[in-house]
């Protein structure tokens, strides 16, 4: 149950939506972000510029009610959280072999009013609160 499961193909994507209901009564309860960048025991630092967000989502309904989705090699993360927190629809779509996930149904590239994700690499997995 805690594998990650790789999005690879609009046909994955089109899975998670039904699967999770489109984030549909759903919210953001939980964002890990994590670089490799870091500060080795002789003070030195080391650096690989890969940078990951995982995102804890929650939602009104069982079968899954909470889900994961880990965006790998992060490119952008754009938090403008809705007012009343609550997600009623989002979009996931791949873009030049870019996955990217926002808060809203007819989200345009670079809209920065709302909260939207872009990564390289994308995965899921059923959570467990």
């Amino acid at each position: 149950m805690n594998d990650w499961k790789e999005i690879r193909s609009d046909r994955d994507i089109n899975d998670l939506l039904k699967i999770f209901g489109r984030f549909h009564d759903g919210c953001i309860r939980e964002v890990y972000l994590t670089t490799k960048q870091q500060v080795n025991d002789d003070l030195s630092m080391s650096f690989d510029h890969v940078q990951q967000a995982t995102i804890l989502f929650q939602r009104q309904f069982k079968n899954p009610s909470a889900i994961e989705l880990k965006f790998v090699g992060l490119l952008r993360f754009n938090f403008n959280p809705p007012c009343d927190g609550i997600i009623y629809d989002c979009t996931l779509k791949i873009v030049d072999d870019i996955f990217y996930w926002a808060d809203e149904p007819d989200w345009a590239l670079e809209d920065n009013s709302i909260t939207w994700v872009s990564s390289k690499k994308l995965f899921w997995r059923e959570s467990q609160l």
